[in-house]
């Protein structure tokens, strides 16, 4: 018990820790806050709606619902949409056993027909197996109540996320720590020091891991609980929307309890396969990849494979699947296990269990078996045909950042992760682009008379056409049907002309103005959105961090900043040093980011017009200065490689305010990542939140703020209470 203790004092006496969890309960918090009041379905649409409701039977309600959507007068001021949506949920409750009658019935349709009838495939038995699941929530009466509350508390992927990297964060000071501050060889040859000492880390992590779950899903519901209500906690779980497939017989308190025990065990799966990780491997950047390699597979498989594959195995006992816990409970599912039909619900529970004792066990016997890393054999073997060959101080610099702390890996690591991520580019789909991609090219060229005619006569054409829908509209439309159909088919190719026409009119009278097809350079420019820019951003902050972080902490972890301060070189050679490594580091980053990205979209959009004014895209026609399309793009890569290069010296700085390699990297990922990662999970008010506008620029360039510059004010005011310190203790 006294080594369980010192554990959980030692994690929680570090101050970046409790920093770190600090802020995942304040940003959480105000992003449940944000993702409500940010919906199309405002709170305000669900109150006044169900305090419209309040006292009514569920048959009661479901008329009212149905007198709305029949009542297309317009007079209420109800969200058109929010009442469709409460309409099917209440619908479904109101008629939950036509609901088990149809299941059975569908079942015996299916059975009958050909597809489906071949007993020895895994639709035949899936079919077969399911309605027996359903047999005991026969005498349920779900009830309808409020459900967003619920539903918005235990489906939120940035809670997650921030659980996840609170469990890593602690794996990596329990786990690592130890070996990082060199008390290894210590603990190793005390009498507990091997696998009690283990069992009791991993004691204290699922202490952590099950505090944090608790709260921070207790802060979920405290929130929503003010935000839209959570109902009558003892109505069945089958009353909450989307969970009416649901084949539990538990109420809604029954659910949140079963919920946060599940999700405790999916996140200790986590942190116990982190552990086994942690323990086999010689040093932190070599525990991100691996870790990053499996997750990044878990998440592929999760994503990729189909549900009803025969591989679907792999979907389901899955590292992000397992914290998905509403997919799991909501509906009865059978996985497709090589045609089998296996029930998801058991199958998740014991693979989660299975795969927490095995990594537990395991993680024990290896960390028990260790060979005691602080006292290596030490080799007196001399190389016969050595030369001794003297090298530069920058080549020793980068020798330990490529290959003593395995930077190399690193790099091809993130070149191979950025070319996924081109090799999966895609466009989307839109039918206006269509046509304005083929007027664009049609009128490709100098803005002329023959131009500007061409623009008249198909506004006449397209105008001629509507009039000519109008009067048979007027007359007769139903016998005219077909006529109008096909004059609308005539008509349709209008939704891309006008925006092209609007383009012309804008930019006519401008210096090197030409038409070409500028959709690529909107979507390279951040015009119709910042996805890609914090897509890409995050890949090449990560790679700078695993990089740079490493350079100077881990000097300062094993107290060579003496011995470095006696050379001749001395200590401003070595800051010199890893400071220009780090600019080239940064390049390299952005140089990995920015040219094949480039000719990915030339792949998809065809950039045309690089020597056309940039005021020829109608979003610049107000741009300060003329210049062309080139020297924007330049100018904007330009000036991203300088964010990357300042981004990479504060990440320098602050791995030489860290003692060791763990602590450097958590902060920076915390500084720079965590608000990229957030943003793509959805939050884009996060888009002006830390480093993501710098890195991004084009959002600074499209809508300059004083918040884009409050991370340099906070940096700078860090920088001067320092250099403050410093005085003062001198």
């Amino acid at each position: 018990m006294t080594v369980l203790l010192t554990e959980l004092k030692k994690l929680f006496s570090n101050k970046i820790f409790l920093l770190i969890i600090s802020s995942v309960f304040v940003l959480n918090a105000y992003l449940v806050f944000r993702t409500a009041n940010s919906a199309e379905e405002t709170p305000e649409d669900y109150k006044r709606i169900y305090s419209e409701i309040d006292g009514l039977s569920d048959e009661e309600k479901l008329k009212w619902f149905n007198g709305l959507t029949n009542d297309f007068s317009g007079q209420h001021q109800y969200n058109w949409k929010l009442i469709y949506e409460l309409q099917e949920e209440c619908y479904n409750v109101v008629n939950y056993k036509e609901y088990l009658e149809s299941i059975k019935s569908q079942a015996s349709s299916m059975i009958n027909v050909s597809i489906f009838a071949k007993p020895d495939t895994f639709n035949y038995r899936s079919i077969v197996k399911t309605p027996p699941a359903y047999e005991n929530v026969q005498d349920v009466k779900p009830v309808f109540d409020v459900s967003k509350g619920i539903i918005s508390a235990t489906d939120n992927s940035f809670t997650d996320i921030f659980c996840g990297f609170i469990v890593l964060f602690a794996t990596l000071l329990i786990m690592i720590s130890d070996r990082e501050q060199g008390m290894a060889g210590f603990l190793f040859s005390m009498k507990r020091g091997r696998s009690y000492l283990v069992y009791m880390k991993l004691i204290a992590l699922m202490t952590v891991t099950f505090s944090i779950i608790l709260l921070i899903y207790t802060e979920n519901l405290i929130i929503t609980s003010h935000i839209y209500g959570l109902g009558d906690l003892f109505r069945p779980i089958q009353s909450v929307n989307g969970f009416i497939g649901c084949n539990l017989k538990i109420n809604v308190i029954e659910y949140l309890l079963l919920y946060l025990f599940f999700k405790f065990i999916a996140f200790g799966v986590i942190g116990a396969i982190l552990t086994l990780i942690a323990i086999n491997t010689k040093n932190v950047v070599s525990f991100y990849g691996i870790s990053a390699v499996i997750f990044i597979a878990e998440g592929i498989a999760y994503v990729k494979i189909h549900p009803l594959s025969i591989y679907s195995i792999f979907r389901y006992i899955n590292l992000v699947s397992f914290t998905k816990i509403n997919e799991i409970f909501c509906n009865y599912k059978n996985i497709n296990f090589w045609e089998y039909p296996v029930p998801l619900i058991p199958t998740s529970v014991g693979a989660v269990i299975i795969i927490f004792l095995v990594s537990v066990i395991i993680s024990a016997y290896l960390y028990a078996k260790k060979r005691n890393l602080e006292f290596k054999k030490v080799s007196f073997k001399s190389k016969i045909k050595s030369k001794g060959k003297i090298h530069s101080l920058y080549y020793y610099t980068f020798y330990k950042s490529l290959i003593m702390q395995k930077g190399l890996i690193v790099i091809v690591i993130f070149i191979a992760v950025n070319a996924f991520v081109n090799q999966n580019f895609y466009k989307k789909y839109d039918f206006v682009d269509v046509y304005y991609r083929y007027y664009a090219e049609l009128l490709e060229g100098e803005i002329t008379q023959e131009t500007i005619d061409f623009c008249d006569s198909e506004t006449q054409r397209f105008n001629d056409i509507q009039d000519k829908i109008d009067e048979l509209s007027a007359e007769d439309p139903v016998a005219n049907s077909y006529e109008l159909n096909e004059l609308n088919r005539e008509l349709f190719p209008r939704v891309g002309f006008e925006p092209l026409k609007e383009r012309i009119e804008t930019i006519k009278n401008t210096d090197n103005a030409e038409i070409f097809y500028d959709t690529g350079y909107k979507r390279i420019f951040g015009i119709n959105g910042y996805d890609d820019d914090m897509k890409y951003a995050l890949l090449s902050i990560l790679m700078c961090i695993f990089l740079i972080s490493p350079m100077i902490s881990n000097d300062n972890k094993y107290k060579m900043m003496y011995i470095i301060n006696s050379t001749t070189s001395g200590n401003k050679s070595y800051i010199h040093r890893n400071i220009v490594v780090s600019v080239i580091y940064a390049i390299i980053s952005a140089m990995i980011w920015m040219i094949p990205y480039t000719l990915t979209v030339s792949q998809y959009y065809d950039l045309k017009g690089l020597n056309a004014s940039i005021k020829s895209i109608i979003d610049f026609a107000d741009f300060p200065i003329n210049i062309t399309v080139l020297q924007y793009m330049l100018i904007l890569y330009f000036l991203r490689t300088l964010a990357l290069i300042i981004c990479s010296l504060i990440i320098l700085w602050i791995s030489s305010k860290c003692r060791n390699i763990t602590t450097s990297i958590l902060i920076n990922s915390a500084v720079f990542a965590l608000n990229i990662i957030i943003y793509l999970l959805g939050a884009k008010i996060m888009v002006n939140v830390g480093f993501n506008a710098l890195l991004s620029i084009n959002i600074i360039l499209n809508d300059i703020s004083f918040i884009h510059f409050l991370p340099f004010i906070i940096l700078l005011i860090i920088f001067i209470s320092n250099k403050i310190k410093i005085k003062n203790s001198l």
